[in-house]
């Protein structure tokens, strides 16, 4: 299988821009190299679906050091490095397909290519691996998969897929929900804007639209850094959460008034539309910060408007009678598109579940089909094995208080 991305000829740099990214993912590199030893991927093909970026490049790595024969991998949309992609496309035993304007379209495309023969295990970000293999039903089954995502987890519910193998759901882990979505999507959202806006933050009023773990973390980075905070979710027990957290609450109508910027994080389709657009202020900013670019609906507000002008890399600005808004990133996760995602230390914790996941998959006692949360004997390692290796950080000698 050829690999499909932007430039071959960016493969050096992007193994330049690797080394920071392997000289500080110690996690990942104990992983390496016991995977070295132990070879517990040996002879698989794994077809990954997930963000095309330099940390997901340095787990690639050590997929390879544990034996894989093959690995396909497959990018999100709107969050491929198109470097990045030209570095893994360079390693053996690995065929990328991940372009930096991919649709929709492209993704499915790529997804029926890499399941067109058969893979032993699944890394999926958002179920698409799942949603193409339960539709289609080809004749061979892989051992076993992973679903990343809260987004991918809604799909499977909604979907009613019931897998042929087991899968485990990371994003039912409390560690990957408090550590990964909590802390690092909030700390990784406020980057992303500040990196597309260069905006100061102090006195802005942001409105965040969903209050799960990734908008309380949103909200709370927002609010640190000086922002009045508001907060939006269908479920009254989040907005009561939000409203004892010190967040303002109200209708979406009255928030989205006052909101000098609106950001999506529900895992939702069709969040902000053209009706919403309308009881936006003058040049308010529009946001999402929710897996894929589908939290808003683009192309609708585009079709109202009276003009659409590209301002710059990261903004379109919609004009309309009385008001313009803008977007950022064309509704692509900002954290990813404007940034460089989650915190290294924070993907640490989340590959830790990811792989210590597969290797459960592989060698359980039991393997019977169906979803599956992370065990807690995962959850506790992999808390472990990080706080291990990253030590005290050199605050306290041994037998000082």
């Amino acid at each position: 299988m050829q690999s499909i991305i932007d430039d071959y000829s960016l493969a050096s740099a992007g193994e330049k821009r690797q080394k920071w990214y392997r000289e500080q993912m110690v996690v990942l590199e104990s992983f390496k190299r016991r995977f070295e030893i132990e070879k517990p991927f040996l002879g698989m093909k794994i077809v990954v679906c997930m963000h095309c970026e330099p940390k997901g490049a340095i787990r690639t790595e050590v997929l390879l050091a544990g034996g894989a024969s093959e690995i396909v991998f497959i990018g999100n949309l709107g969050s491929t490095k198109p470097d990045t992609a030209a570095y893994l496309a360079s390693l053996p035993r690995v065929t990328v397909l991940a372009k930096q304007a991919d649709t929709l379209d492209d993704l499915n495309k790529y997804v029926a290519l890499a399941l067109s023969d058969p893979a032993d295990l699944f890394m999926d970000n958002g179920a698409s691996l799942m949603q193409y293999y339960n539709s289609f039903k080809p004749h061979w089954k892989p051992r076993g998969g992973i679903e990343e995502t809260r987004s991918g987890q809604l799909i499977l519910d909604e979907q009613k897929i019931d897998p042929a193998f087991p899968l485990i759901v990371i994003d039912d882990s409390l560690v990957k929900r408090l550590i990964e979505n909590e802390v690092g999507v909030g700390q990784s959202v406020v980057d992303g804007f500040m990196r597309a806006t260069s905006m100061v933050l102090g006195g802005k009023k942001i409105l965040i639209i969903g209050y799960g773990y990734c908008g309380k973390g949103i909200a709370q980075r927002f609010r640190a850094m000086g922002a009045i905070t508001m907060v939006y979710d269908t479920d009254p027990l989040c907005r009561l959460k939000a409203k004892i957290e010190g967040h303002i609450t109200g209708t979406l109508s009255a928030l989205l008034r006052h909101a000098d910027a609106v950001v999506t994080v529900t895992g939702r389709n069709d969040i902000i539309g053209p009706t919403h657009v309308k009881m936006m202020k003058d040049r308010a900013i529009l946001f999402n910060a929710g897996h894929y670019n589908m939290e808003i609906s683009v192309q609708e507000i585009e079709n109202i408007a009276t003009r659409v002008e590209i301002i710059n890399d990261s903004t379109k600005r919609f004009s309309f009678d009385e008001k313009s808004i803008y977007l950022l990133q064309d509704g692509n996760p900002i954290n990813l598109s404007a940034a460089a995602g989650n915190p290294i230390e924070i993907m640490e914790v989340g590959y830790a579940l990811q792989l210590l996941s597969l290797e459960e998959l592989l060698f359980r006692e039991k393997s019977d089909n169906g979803i599956y949360a992370v065990p807690e004997h995962i959850n506790t390692l992999a808390c472990e094995m990080c706080l291990d290796a990253w030590g005290n950080f050199g605050l306290f000698e041994e037998g000082n208080p």
